[in-house]
């Protein structure tokens, strides 16, 4: 019998929240899969979370938004990026975005110590999905 194992992380993530409908918009093709992050120490502050670096569609082509460690807005919530394939092909996509209690769009915090990418061959250190 083979040896299973699980992936799940062990960071403090921000409590998740739901992509407002109108943060979606038509995009040409999905982005690819995500870019590995080097996940730099956590920083002392007491409501530091973690959130996944991810893509972000600009017009044309994705570009990596890189991950961290963030102390949100009190009471602030996060939707991770999404996806959604509509009957007749349309590809819809919502980049991954920061609401207050109501259901507000925040502006994104700054990171208190953002991810790093590993360096190789393939991937350079400002990536885009094309």
């Amino acid at each position: 019998m083979g040896t299973f194992v699980a992936c799940g992380s062990s960071l403090p993530g921000p409590e998740h929240a739901v992509q407002a409908a109108e943060n979606y918009g038509q995009v040409p093709y999905p982005p690819t899969a995500s870019l590995a992050e080097i996940v730099p120490p956590r920083p002392q502050q007491a409501n530091c979370v973690w959130v996944d670096g991810d893509w972000v569609f600009r017009g044309k082509f994705y570009a990596w938004q890189r991950g961290g460690w963030y102390s949100p807005a009190p009471r602030a919530r996060y939707a991770p990026s999404q996806i959604l394939y509509e009957a007749g092909g349309r590809i819809l996509f919502a980049p991954g975005t920061w609401y207050d209690r109501q259901g507000q769009a925040l502006p994104r915090p700054e990171a208190l110590r953002p991810a790093t990418t590993p360096p190789n061959d393939v991937t350079s250190e400002f990536q885009t999905g094309r």
